[in-house]
């Protein structure tokens, strides 16, 4: 349990953006970070606090702590209630976690009912999944081209892969305007 007592300091210094300065400067004040990190965000996850959850992904992101992909993937996986899946998505994509793509897909898959009309985070997934580059992340944003997903859905990643012309989609038709 002593790990509790720093986990709560060290959440207390984590508010907002945190650049990559921010978060060396952090650990630079707490040694061991890095090692005990993940493990915070799984105990946080198991416990349903959420904000806990972001502020140490958050934190972890630019440090690149080894399991963070795992970790996050494990938590979309669950599809816990009220998790903010956006963040996550986010932060996958922004460590270019090349093993998160079939995660990445499944939330799009599975909110997508739920995420009309703007397709929000269908836009992150799309999104992440082209930061991350890898030929089976375009080819998943290829997928998400096709029907059946939502024209607002195929319209971000028709944008995404600068095909949207080529396939004659119409923005105004396909966003609803």
């Amino acid at each position: 349990m002593a790990e509790r007592p720093e986990a709560d300091l060290v959440e207390t210094l984590v508010n907002g953006f945190l650049t990559e300065r921010d978060a060396r400067s952090i650990a630079e004040l707490n040694p061991g970070l890095c090692g005990v990190i993940v493990s915070w965000i799984r105990e946080a996850a198991r416990v349903g606090s959420w904000t806990r959850v972001e502020k140490f992904a958050n934190l972890a992101a630019p440090l690149q702590v080894a399991g963070l992909g795992e970790v996050l993937q494990e938590i979309l996986d669950s599809n816990a209630a009220g998790l903010n899946k956006e963040d996550l998505v986010d932060i996958l994509g922004d460590i270019r976690e090349v093993d998160a793509v079939g995660c990445l897909y499944r939330v799009a898959e599975d909110s997508v009912s739920e995420d009309a009309p703007a397709y929000w985070l269908c836009q992150k997934v799309i999104s992440s999944l082209k930061e991350i580059g890898t030929p089976e992340a375009v080819d998943r944003i290829r997928q998400m081209v096709t029907q059946p997903w939502p024209d607002a859905v195929r319209w971000h990643a028709a944008v995404e892969l600068g095909v949207e012309d080529d396939l004659g989609f119409d923005e105004d038709r396909m966003l609803g305007q």
